[in-house]
């Protein structure tokens, strides 16, 4: 467990949290878990954010070479979101994946903020491939993912 304040823990989900993190998902139209956008997303492959045992943010992550790895939603519970969880779920999953001898990450957004953000403080750089969403899925004004990548 890495404690991140005294109420804000960041943990590996326990089974009995995916109901709780489905609701953090859908606050950001992730929770389409089993579609064409996200066909697993499990719970082994991310890091949680709770307050007093209840998951208020969502980290997830996929292996895709010993070297090369994916983010796989992020997400934080409106009511706590502007308090840096986001941040500290994203090093959580990173000093993670470093110490598995990751390299390279990418992911996919579809939010020009959260773009922004990623590049900002995770040195993130589009690679210039856009890829189109099969369903809605995150923001719905948007029809494409911009795919990004960093040095771990």
């Amino acid at each position: 467990m890495i404690t991140v304040s005294k109420e804000i823990t960041i943990m590996r989900p326990r089974s009995n949290d995916w109901e709780a993190i489905l609701e953090i998902l859908k606050t950001a139209n992730f929770h389409q878990i089993g579609g064409a956008e996200m066909s697993e997303f499990p719970l082994c492959d991310c890091f949680i954010a709770v307050d007093n045992l209840t998951p208020v943010g969502v980290a997830g992550y996929k292996m895709l070479d010993p070297t090369t790895a994916k983010t796989t939603l992020l997400t934080v519970h409106p009511d706590y979101r502007g308090r840096k969880i986001g941040i500290r779920l994203q090093q959580s999953r990173f000093a993670f994946l470093r110490d598995k001898g990751i390299k390279t990450i990418y992911t996919n957004c579809d939010d020009p903020a959260v773009i922004r953000w990623n590049e900002r403080h995770f040195g993130f750089r589009k690679t210039g491939q856009l890829i189109p969403k099969v369903h809605e899925f995150g923001r719905k004004d948007k029809d494409h993912w911009v795919n990004l990548v960093a040095d771990l």
